[in-house]
């Protein structure tokens, strides 16, 4: 695969994670698609409003690895 095509499944593939970090189905894109990128579809949500507002903190969660200056 050239540089060119990687870099677009690279992208792409952000892209989808993108939707799929949201809860959402990326458009045009089929369960079948996002296992040969090696993502998981999305999951339905099983609760109310709270079981959303307890899942959010941990998504949007950032660690970095860089060591300590």
């Amino acid at each position: 695969m050239c540089l060119a095509c990687e870099e677009q499944e690279y992208f792409f593939r952000l892209w989808c994670a993108d939707f799929l970090a949201r809860g959402e189905m990326p458009p045009g894109v089929t369960v079948e698609d996002l296992e040969a990128l090696g993502l998981l579809p999305p999951k339905p949500a099983a609760g109310g409003p709270g079981a959303a507002g307890a899942k959010s903190p941990a998504a949007g969660a950032f660690i970095c690895d860089s060591p300590d200056e």
